[in-house]
C-alpha cells in the first residue's frame, strides 16, 4: 500500500471533534476537594439493600428498556407523571441527548462561565456554541442572551446551570424567565445542585413548553459511581429524546441503587443539611484568610479568588496534601479555584492549608 492509499484510508474525525481535548483531571491527594463529590459515602445499610436486589436480578438478560420502574419512582419523588421524565446514564448524556435531538446542524448558545462540558458535550452532538459571558457579579446578561438565542435564526438551545458551576450562585428568576419568554428554541436548566440551593425550575415545566431541567444522582444522592441522571419537561420532548438515547443506557446496579435512594429521602435531606452547615463554616473561615475572597455559594463548592495566582496556590495546596480546582482559565475567573466541601476533618485541613500557602510570597 503507498502512502496515498494509507492517508485516504485513515479515519478522519470531524475537525470540530479534532480540536475538543479529551477529559482529563488529577485524581490523588490526600484530601480529594476538586470534583464537587458528596463527602458521604452511600450508606453501607443501603449498599446492601442495592446488592441483594442486583443479585436477585436476572444478569443474563437486559434491564428494564425505559427504566420504568425509577422513571415512575422519580415521577413521584417530584410529583409530575412518569411520561414527563427520561432517565440517562449521567446527566451528561441527557445534555448530549438533548443537543442530538432538537440542536444538532444549529447552535447552542451558553452563559460562561459555566459547566465545563457544556461545549464539548454541544460540540459532540453536532452543534456549533455561541457564548455569552456573565455580568462581573455573575448574573446573566439577559439582553445578550436574547440576543443570541430569539434573534439568531439558528439558535435552537439555550442551555444553563442553576445553580451554577463554577461560580456557585443561582441565576435570578425574573432573569431565566426573561429567557424562557423570549426564546424560541429549548432552554435547558442543569440543576445539578438543586438540593443545595432548595429552589428548582422543575414545577414550570408545564407552563414552559420548551423547558427542559436535568437532575443527577451524583451529588446530592451520594451516587456519582452509579451515573444517574434524568430529564424532566413535558411528554413530546421526552418522547423525542428518547428516540436519540440508547436502549438499555442504565444498568441494573444503577437503577437500583437510584431507586432505593429515593426510597430514604430523610438521608439525602440530612447529609445535604451536614454539607451546607460545613460550607457556611469553612465560607467564614475562607473570609479572614489575608488575600482570600470567597464568593456566595448555594452549592456543595466554593469558588474562591486569590491574591496569588491560582497556578501557584494550586500547587502549594497539592504539595500539603490538598487537591481543589483550578477554574482561573475561565472568563471573568482570573486568580479564581474552587473547592468541594467535604468532610469536617478535610475542611480544616484545607484552611490550614489555605491559611500557610497564601502568606507565602510568590
Amino acid at each position: 500500500m503507498t502512502r496515498a492509499q494509507e492517508v485516504r484510508r485513515r479515519a478522519q474525525p470531524r475537525p470540530e471533534v479534532a480540536g475538543l481535548n479529551a477529559y482529563r483531571l488529577r485524581q490523588t491527594a490526600a484530601v480529594k476537594l476538586n470534583q464537587n463529590e458528596s463527602p458521604f459515602d452511600y450508606p453501607e445499610e443501603l449498599k446492601a439493600e442495592v446488592l441483594c436486589r442486583v443479585a436477585a436480578r436476572p444478569w443474563h438478560r437486559y434491564p428494564p428498556v425505559d427504566s420504568a420502574a425509577l422513571r415512575l419512582s422519580l415521577a413521584r419523588f417530584c410529583g409530575s407523571g412518569a411520561e414527563m421524565i427520561a432517565v440517562t446514564n449521567g446527566s451528561n448524556e441527557a445534555i448530549l441527548g438533548l443537543v442530538e435531538a432538537f440542536a444538532s446542524g444549529r447552535r447552542v448558545v451558553l452563559a460562561v462561565p459555566g459547566y465545563s462540558m457544556f461545549a464539548p458535550l454541544a460540540v459532540a452532538g453536532g452543534a456549533a456554541v455561541g457564548t455569552v459571558h456573565l455580568r462581573p457579579d455573575f448574573s446573566l446578561d439577559v439582553d445578550a442572551i436574547v440576543q443570541a438565542a430569539a434573534r439568531s435564526p439558528d439558535a435552537a438551545m439555550v442551555l444553563l446551570a442553576s445553580p451554577n458551576n463554577p461560580t456557585g450562585n443561582v441565576f435570578d428568576r425574573p432573569a431565566v424567565r426573561a429567557i424562557l419568554e423570549a426564546a424560541r428554541g429549548l432552554v435547558v436548566i442543569d440543576e445539578a445542585y438543586w438540593a443545595f440551593a432548595g429552589e428548582s425550575w422543575l414545577p414550570e415545566v408545564s407552563r414552559y413548553p420548551h423547558l427542559a431541567v436535568l437532575r443527577t444522582f451524583s451529588k446530592a444522592f451520594a451516587l456519582a459511581g452509579a451515573r444517574v441522571g434524568w430529564i424532566g419537561a413535558n411528554e413530546e420532548i421526552i418522547t423525542t429524546v428518547r428516540k436519540v438515547l440508547p436502549p438499555y443506557n442504565l444498568n441494573v446496579f444503577a437503577q437500583e441503587a437510584a431507586l432505593v435512594a429515593l426510597e430514604h429521602p430523610e438521608a439525602v435531606r440530612a447529609r445535604v443539611d451536614l454539607i451546607v452547615r460545613e460550607r457556611n463554616r469553612m465560607s467564614a473561615a475562607m473570609r479572614v484568610i489575608e488575600g482570600i475572597r470567597p464568593y456566595p455559594s448555594a452549592t456543595n463548592f466554593i469558588l474562591f479568588r486569590s491574591a496569588v495566582s491560582a497556578g501557584v496556590l494550586f500547587e502549594r495546596l497539592l504539595q500539603r496534601g490538598v487537591l481543589v480546582r483550578d477554574v482561573s482559565a475561565a472568563p471573568l475567573l482570573d486568580r479564581c479555584l474552587r473547592v468541594t466541601v467535604g468532610m469536617p476533618k478535610e475542611n480544616d485541613r484545607f484552611l490550614q492549608a489555605l491559611d500557610e500557602s497564601v502568606g507565602v510570597p510568590e
